[in-house]
């Protein structure tokens, strides 16, 4: 057999094993998409939210806020320290107005952003989603009411879809915190998702838990103290 001959077969095994493998993963793609792991279906009420998102500003921006209310501090008190030595002086009032201003923004914003939030997300307290696990990635998704489709289709428009969110357990930016009450999700500083424990059974929460803890590693964070291991 030529040595071009056998370049060739193996080029062609090479692709026959590559198809063989994009096959089988498909098939399994569907075969998980019929049959996740775990599938949950919740609501989330809005002081859920609100302590969601109070979680996400302690974890993404409290550092940032304290470290700029530290450096326009020092700034106030070297203006103060010119004042007192030329109180007279209107540039070292205006300077100090201004960090002082500064300092009450960085830490008003926040408040105000959660606020507006919380009255965005009010009337979406009776909406339910569903969270599905997979071997290597999860998906949520929101469900269209009957209701919705009834509407829709009595309108003559096509009934509404919302493709769920498929996140990876690879996907850079990922972490989860386990609370008492619930799981949150995080997206790369941009995203939260909200899985109220109340609505899933002990084994699913523990279940949960554990496949984040062993996909996740060091990304995983929990508050649940193990009275066992005290």
């Amino acid at each position: 057999m030529s040595k071009e001959t056998k370049t060739e077969n193996l080029t062609l095994d090479k692709q026959l094993n590559e198809l063989s493998k994009e096959t089988v993963e498909e098939i399994n793609d569907s075969f998980e998409e019929v049959n996740p792991k775990l599938s949950i279906t919740y609501d989330i009420k809005n002081t859920e939210e609100e302590e969601a998102f109070i979680t996400f500003q302690k974890k993404f921006i409290v550092k940032s806020s304290i470290i700029k209310t530290i450096a326009f501090g020092v700034l106030a008190l070297m203006f103060i320290y010119q004042i007192i030595k030329a109180p007279d002086n209107f540039a070292s009032w205006l300077c100090l107005v201004v960090c002082l201003a500064v300092i009450f923004i960085v830490w008003y914003n926040p408040f105000k952003i959660r606020k507006t939030l919380m009255e965005s997300l009010k009337p979406l307290e009776d909406d339910r989603y569903i969270f599905k696990l997979y071997e290597n990635r999860f998906s949520i998704g929101t469900i269209i009411s009957q209701e919705e489709i009834d509407e829709a289709i009595k309108e003559g428009e096509e009934p509404p879809q919302i493709p769920p969110k498929i996140v990876s357990f690879s996907d850079t930016g990922l972490s989860v915190l386990e609370k008492e009450n619930m799981f949150v999700i995080f997206l790369k500083k941009e995203s939260i998702y909200v899985l109220p424990k109340r609505c899933m059974t002990d084994s699913e929460i523990k279940e949960l838990s554990f496949v984040f803890d062993q996909k996740l590693g060091d990304d995983f964070e929990t508050e649940i103290v193990n009275i066992k291991n005290l």
